[in-house]
């Protein structure tokens, strides 16, 4: 819930969810397929892989890949 950035990936319906979770100073990435109702019934929303990213990946992903959402 409440992502901080969702950012475009190259991969159709595919985005990148960053969410920083206060945990020990650590921050996460959360790759998810999106549903769109282009999709064959029976799709559903899915987690591809969620793994801790380091400070400079982080901001390298904000600073070159184009930013879908942003939370205010």
């Amino acid at each position: 819930q409440e992502p901080d950035y969702i950012i475009a990936t190259e991969k159709l319906y595919t985005a990148n969810v960053l969410k920083r979770i206060e945990c020990n100073g650590k921050s996460y990435q959360l790759v998810l397929r999106i549903y769109t109702d282009g999709d064959p019934d029976g799709f559903q929303n899915s987690i591809i892989t969620f793994m801790k990213i380091n400070e400079k990946e982080w901001n390298r992903l904000l600073k070159n890949k184009k930013i879908l959402y942003k939370s205010e």
